[in-house]
């Protein structure tokens, strides 16, 4: 059924974007949810981001009421949520929810994202809380602050038993592009994704813009959606470690102060080193791209350049640590 087939005038359209790339029974699995959704006036818009072979037909015999947007080549995650965003602004949508493909939508995320967002006029982006799959629930993603200069997102709360106190809308400097809701007006004037960055620190790109434009972020704690992280191609592979130090480094210098920038030099370069950690000293491929995204932010390498193989994972450097205060502060719940 058509979920705008039958909805109140009063009631505001918003279009879901979904992204995939050579993938279609995750991607499935995120649309049933929409589908599923108690939001009466929703649009689903796929976007194919050159998969082989290509995923619109398959998606669209299996679900005839979304709206497919096949591209003929891999524009990364930037460009192809653009592409979906673009689609979404072009059928009328006051509200665009942008979903990983690797995302489960609860029932009254979208109803719950929406009041939030048509209670606050002042709001531009509001994320949903992620939780990770397992049982009993935990979180994943909550909250979060932006220090421009080291370019670190710190976000506390991973793993915590999803109980009462999460289940609040905060104010948040930082809100991820894995299930957020953006207000078409807030788009406008800020602009969309940056595509010169092609995957991975965009949606922190995108939280500062809104941010210096004089709009807020929130994250809705009863908006909920299961994120299976990583089940594409996992969070180590020399593609992803090339885009996120070669666009940690863009946003470093593009937003950070230079004096700072030089204050922190030794936490920054432990966090690098900490990165190095991760995906284990003896990757050499990892290494290689570690290598290959300084250089090539040096000498002003942008977009997809000639980054390792692309194995579609999006990852960004986060700091993740239990919370160690109340989320009264920026509270918007009564």
């Amino acid at each position: 059924m058509n979920k705008t087939a039958h909805h109140n005038v009063d009631v505001p359209l918003v279009v879901a974007v979904v992204l995939t790339w050579n993938d279609t029974i995750m991607t499935t699995k995120c649309i049933e949810t929409l589908f599923n959704s108690s939001y009466e006036n929703l649009k689903i818009v796929v976007v194919d981001n050159g998969s082989n072979p290509p995923a619109c037909p398959i998606l669209k015999n299996r679900f005839p009421d979304i709206i497919p947007v096949q591209l003929s080549k891999n524009w990364g995650f930037t460009g192809g949520c653009n592409r979906g965003i673009e689609k979404a602004i072009e059928l009328g949508a006051k509200y665009v929810f942008l979903l990983n493909n690797d995302t489960l939508v609860g029932r009254e995320a979208i109803p719950n994202l929406i009041e939030c967002m048509e209670n606050n006029t002042h709001i531009g982006l509001a994320s949903a809380i992620l939780l990770n799959p397992e049982t009993p629930k935990t979180v994943q993603a909550y909250r979060g602050w932006i220090d421009r200069d080291k370019a670190f997102i710190t976000r506390p709360g991973y793993d915590d038993p999803f109980e009462t106190s999460y289940r609040r809308t905060v104010r948040s400097e930082f809100v991820s592009a894995c299930a957020i809701l953006m207000r078409t007006k807030t788009l406008s004037e800020v602009g969309l994704f940056d595509e010169s960055l092609f995957t991975n620190w965009e949606d922190y790109d995108l939280c500062i813009r809104c941010t210096d434009a004089g709009w807020e972020l929130a994250v809705v704690g009863t908006a909920e959606v299961v994120h299976r992280r990583h089940q594409t191609t996992g969070s180590t592979s020399p593609f992803i470690t090339y885009f996120a130090t070669r666009n940690r480094l863009i946003c470093l210098f593009r937003y950070g102060n230079s004096f700072q920038i030089l204050k922190n030099s030794l936490f920054i370069l432990r966090s690098f080193f900490r990165k190095v950690k991760m995906y284990g000293f003896g990757n050499i491929e990892c290494h290689r791209a570690f290598i290959k995204a300084w250089f090539d932010f040096i000498l002003g390498v942008r977009g997809e350049g000639k980054a390792p193989a692309n194995r579609d994972d999006k990852e960004t450097g986060i700091k993740t640590s239990k919370p160690h205060h109340s989320y009264k502060s920026g509270d918007l719940t009564p």
